[in-house]
């Protein structure tokens, strides 16, 4: 007979495993082909070699959440891409589909459609559609707000609300982490 230890959550060794996910996230490869334009200077094409580097990790970074929220305590990212859902806490029942950024209205039907399936699967869980940042700085405090989607209910929430519902009392320091790590990593790019 086999047996399982179920070894408590620990903070530092989460803190590790975000430290290698945030590097690889930072230095995936980049296409930095810019569109050269005859008047650009050396510095301009710098510049543009920069500001697609910037829309590129930007881009990453809904990856980057995945990761950070998959890593913690209790959760897991979902790696079979079947269901569309990211990340799964089967201790809280709740399943998630993160964003970085506001979407584009198709992509938000689209993530709202996958939840609503997963929630009349699943009728136990909270189904959430998360987006860490939006459009204003005043967003980022954030809010949740229920979305009744193809006759089920789904959350809609954005910002520090989201990741105070997700990480608790840990929010601060996980952000500052986060913060302190990417800054870590991109300075060396």
């Amino acid at each position: 007979m086999t047996s399982t230890v179920s070894l408590p959550y620990n903070i530092n060794k989460y803190f590790d495993i975000l430290d290698q996910s945030i590097y690889v996230i930072v230095n995936l490869p980049v296409n930095d082909t810019v569109e050269y334009d005859i008047l650009d200077t050396e510095e301009d094409i710098a510049d543009k070699k920069i500001a697609i580097r910037h829309e590129q990790l930007t881009k990453n970074l809904t990856e980057m959440w995945k990761d950070a929220i998959g890593y913690y305590d209790g959760f897991k990212k979902v790696l079979d891409g079947n269901s569309g859902i990211d990340v799964v806490s089967e201790t809280r029942k709740i399943a998630l589909i993160v964003k970085n950024r506001k979407m584009s209205a198709s992509s938000r039907k689209s993530s709202l459609n996958k939840l609503s399936k997963y929630k009349k699967a699943h009728p136990d869980y909270t189904c959430i559609y998360a987006t860490i940042n939006y459009e204003t700085d005043e967003e980022r405090k954030g809010w949740m707000r229920e979305i009744t989607h193809d006759d089920a209910v789904v959350l809609h929430t954005i910002g520090m609300c989201f990741l105070h519902y997700i990480f608790k009392e840990e929010t601060d320091r996980i952000v500052y982490f986060i913060r302190k790590t990417l800054s870590k990593y991109t300075k060396q790019v």
